[in-house]
């Protein structure tokens, strides 16, 4: 191994006897006992509010829609330590003391149910009925925040109220304390954050620190994140404590992209209260308060939603609630900033920062013409900082019974199995629609000098020029230009949503049309490339983007798109970044070159390039990989089941429906127009279906050998596959989707000797949930500290890493595009480490829950973290392993 540059040797690198994974768990036998309030919602509100939900025509399910009654408490900033979500319960909320004005609860109720529950009841007294189900009935407790069970499978099971306090005791810890981050600066304090969705509670540093790159400008902050864990078979109450970088918009917003086909775009705005809310006394921090959005560029508006609409003008603090459209126009203004002592009282409200915003630039580039762009600063800190974090909290934590998770042993690797094409020698037809002449040429260069294609022939067939390539396999790449069919679609100008509506309805129409005219579909599957603008640009130029309608419609011409931005920009010899300077002496840039490769390699894969199936370690007859992914659409859920054999088979099969009562596989290039079409939608309320289908994918009759991929986030919910949920999977003893697991019924489980050739591994991809993991030695007895102030030797570590007999960690390599040094540090670096994104070794857990006698857990562990690898149309392991990354890459074909 040699450095490229100067041909010198480098050092191996140092091989890694121990895990590190930067955690804590509560000492055993400990208690954090805690003196609370607690008050159960009010009693008589409830039949009335049951029978109103029941009556509401917008309602998919049967329990009353809690999460925007918390959202709410927590907005009105009540002094309230949890908000329960369960309204029959004996506790609804938490609060060291009861408040001593209950008006601003009061106020979140009625407006949670106006706007919620009972919108279509406008007749009925509600604020009447509420004021008169209240005060409270407040009751002094104590709880212990370390309080947990056992669930019959070993895996620990908090108390509700753990997962409510625990994180929002130890913020508080935090500020009261005065905890510190490393690095941090004599002028910053702490803000205490919004309560997450499953508790999980943020300490911000405040005021937050401004940065400029490349003409575009924001803020950004540090948040550190407690969340409380568990892990299968785990008995001990994991906490993690996660750093963050937080980003605010410094300038006006161009572009708020819509986050749920069924609901508006939104956007989020925390309101800075530096003395609290109610009594000028409590902690510093920060209110949540969602504003709906409309509208791009000059013509976006923002508006509260109606739950804060409804409750801002009758709150006793209402000034700390500014005109959202105010804040919108002139976020610099609303920063809390450089102010002078004639304005710090007023409102500060700060825009959080969310990918695929796009902001103003002060001033236009001059060469590009660029009047928009994205934040400056970007994600994640680096690696190093999260271990300095948690030494830092070795010290603090401790006092409240936390200690830090020990290190684990490595286990031996296994490497992963060699690839091979399904179908060797296939000829494949793709299409360029281009105007820019260096996008074809970043495509030529891409597919002979990254590739290993050679250029066979040209010819001209049916007014198009076609260009032969032959290597792993044969192209023939058919050149157009699409003109004016990747065109933006201006954007109504009409008055009513109603108009808008019809106005770009009739426009999408008439592309259509014009797609189907100038791109019929001749009976073969092609793959599209299709070079289009980019966003930022439509926008500026008050347009649609395109890429939604060709993706929507081209499917149906049998073709698959795969769009990729004009190669307009000219290399530089001289240029400091290596992506700037010429690609084999051309005039295309290196960046350019490599990113048409991307693209071809991936409507490659789109159009069928895929791997042959390797086999597990002791298989070797027939064998079948299954991988089962739920994606969301509009009105409902898209069950998507992918199989492949190593005969290099690869299929897909979707839940029959109504309109297709019957299903059959098909394979994987027919998937994409099956989705456009609206196939395999089921209503998010049949759970019965729902169950029904992810059975029928078990293959419960079958004795080849198989095993079943499935990805706990989309379903391990406890109406889908309760199995799947920690404290339920049993290994070895499976309970079929649908059945509830809390009733323990032993004949209702299923084992290996009922199902043979049956094998099911779980994946948690939720990084959240899952402790990073870094390789670590002991330094020598005279080695106090190294240079860069941890106690050990540490580094990056990829590999399988044993959390307990049937839970692992599998973490990739570093990404050969992450060059950022080591010592790199977000919390002690400069605004230039700001910039670069921090790439960590982020976990992926696999849980062998379902396996054969001869089966070892550490081999079906390895297989299922080898399958990360096996593609053929990217370099870098997927963070989702084989047929479940295809099946995220299939959700942009559900509309």
């Amino acid at each position: 191994m040699t450095d490229t540059e100067s041909g010198a040797k480098r050092p191996a690198p140092p091989r890694y006897e121990h895990i590190l994974t930067p955690a804590f768990t509560a000492v055993p036998d400990k208690a954090l006992p805690l003196d609370l309030q607690t008050a159960p919602f009010p009693r008589s509100l409830l039949p009335r509010l049951h029978r109103a939900w029941s009556s509401n025509p917008k309602a998919r399910s049967p329990y009353l829609p809690t999460r925007g009654l918390r959202e709410l408490v927590e907005c009105v900033g009540s002094g309230v330590l949890a908000v329960g979500s369960d309204l029959e319960a004996d506790t609804w909320l938490h609060a060291v003391h009861p408040p001593q004005n209950e008006l601003p609860l009061q106020l979140a109720v009625e407006a949670w149910i106006t706007t919620e529950v009972a919108p279509h009841q406008s007749d009925v007294d509600w604020f009447s009925l509420v004021k008169a189900a209240f005060p409270l009935k407040w009751t002094p407790t104590t709880l212990d925040l370390l309080g947990r069970g056992k669930a019959p499978n070993g895996t620990a099971r908090p108390r509700a109220h753990v997962y409510q306090l625990l994180a929002s005791y130890l913020a508080a810890q935090w500020i009261d304390n005065k905890w510190t981050l490393p690095g941090q600066k004599e002028n910053e304090a702490a803000v205490i954050g919004p309560i997450g969705d499953r508790g999980e509670r943020s300490v911000y540093l405040w005021p937050p620190r401004e940065i400029t790159d490349e003409g575009a400008y924001g803020l950004w902050t540090h948040q550190t994140k407690f969340c409380v864990r568990t892990m299968p078979h785990d008995d001990r109450l994991i906490i993690r404590v996660i750093p963050h970088i937080t980003r605010f918009g410094g300038t006006a917003p161009v572009y708020i992209p819509r986050r749920s086909p069924d609901k508006p775009p939104t956007a989020t705005v925390l309101l800075y209260t530096p003395g609290g809310v109610l009594t000028g006394i409590e902690r510093a921090q920060f209110l949540r308060a969602p504003v709906l959005v409309t509208g791009r560029g000059d013509d976006m508006s923002w508006r509260w939603t109606p739950g804060i609409a409804r409750i801002v003008p009758s709150l006793p603090t209402p000034h700390l609630y500014p005109d959202p459209n105010a804040v919108r126009k002139n976020l610099r203004a609303y920063n809390g900033l450089g102010r002078d002592e004639t304005r710090q009282k007023d409102p500060v409200a700060l825009l959080l920062h969310s990918t695929g915003y796009t902001y103003s630039l002060d001033e236009p580039e001059v060469e590009s013409g660029r009047r928009a762009s994205g934040h400056p600063a970007d994600t994640g800190l680096q690696p190093i900082d999260h271990l300095l974090l948690f030494e830092q909290m070795q010290k603090v934590l401790p006092a409240v019974h936390l200690e830090p998770v020990e290190p684990i042993r490595k286990i031996p690797q296994r490497r992963a199995p060699r690839l091979e094409a399904a179908t060797p020698g296939a000829v494949y037809r793709l299409e360029l629609g281009h105007t820019a002449p260096g996008t074809y040429e970043a495509v030529h260069l891409a597919l002979t000098g990254l590739l290993g294609y050679t250029h066979a022939s040209k010819r001209t067939e049916s007014g198009r020029e076609v260009h032969t390539y032959r290597g792993a396999t044969e192209i023939e790449l058919s050149l157009f230009n699409p003109g004016t069919l990747v065109s933006g679609m201006p954007w109504p100008t009409e008055n009513t949503p109603e108009e808008r509506s019809d106005t770009r309805r009739r426009l999408r129409d008439q592309r259509t049309r014009a797609l189907r005219e100038a791109l019929p579909d001749n009976g073969q599957l092609i793959g599209s490339l299709i070079e289009i603008g980019k966003p930022v640009s439509f926008t500026a130029a008050h347009q649609d983007d395109p890429k939604p309608l060709l993706k929507k419609v081209l499917p149906t011409l049998g073709r698959h798109v795969q769009c990729l931005h004009p190669v307009t920009r000219t290399a530089k010899p001289d240029a400091k970044k290596n992506g700037a300077k010429p690609f084999q002496n051309s005039q295309i840039r290196r960046d350019d070159v490599e990113r048409a490769a991307s693209a071809v390699r991936d409507i490659l894969r789109s159009v069928g390039h895929l791997p042959r199936l390797p086999h597990p370690r002791n298989v070797t007859g027939a064998f079948e990989l299954t991988a089962m992914h739920l994606a969301r659409a509009r009105g409902g859920l898209v069950p998507l089941l992918l199989r492949a054999t190593t005969d290099g088979d690869v299929t897909a099969q979707l839940a029959p429906t109504s309109a297709h009562p019957h299903e059959t596989p098909m394979p994987l290039v027919d998937l994409p127009r099956a989705l456009v079409e609206g196939r395999g939608r089921v209503r998010a309320r049949d759970r019965a279906a729902l169950a029904s289908f992810l059975t029928h994918a078990l293959a419960l009759d079958s004795i080849t050998d198989r095993l079943v991929v499935v990805r706990a986030q989309t379903l391990r919910n406890a109406e889908i596959w309760p199995w799947l949920q920690n404290d339920h999977i049993c290994p070895d003893a499976l309970v079929l989707p649908g059945v509830d697991c809390s009733a323990g019924d032993s004949a209702t489980r299923r084992t290996p000797a009922t199902l043979p050739g049956l094998r099911i591994v779980r994946i948690n991809d939720d990084s959240d949930e899952i402790p990073f993991a870094f390789g670590m030695n002991h330094n020598s007895p005279e080695t106090e500290k190294n240079d860069d102030g941890l106690p050990y030797e540490w580094g990056r570590y990829s590999g399988l890493i044993p959390w307990n007999n049937r839970t692992y960690l599998a973490v990739n390599p570093r990404p050969h595009t992450h060059q950022v040094p080591k010592s790199a540090s977000k919390y002690f670096g400069d605004d230039r480490d700001i910039t670069r994104h921090g790439a960590n070794p982020t976990s992926l857990e696999i849980h062998v829950s379902f396996k054969q006698p001869d089966d070892k857990p550490v081999d079906l562990a390895a297989y299922v973290n080898g399958l990360r690898r096996c593609h053929l149309h990217i370099e870098e392991p997927t963070r989702l392993p084989y047929l479940l990354h295809l099946a995220r890459l299939m959700e942009e074909y559900i509309d």
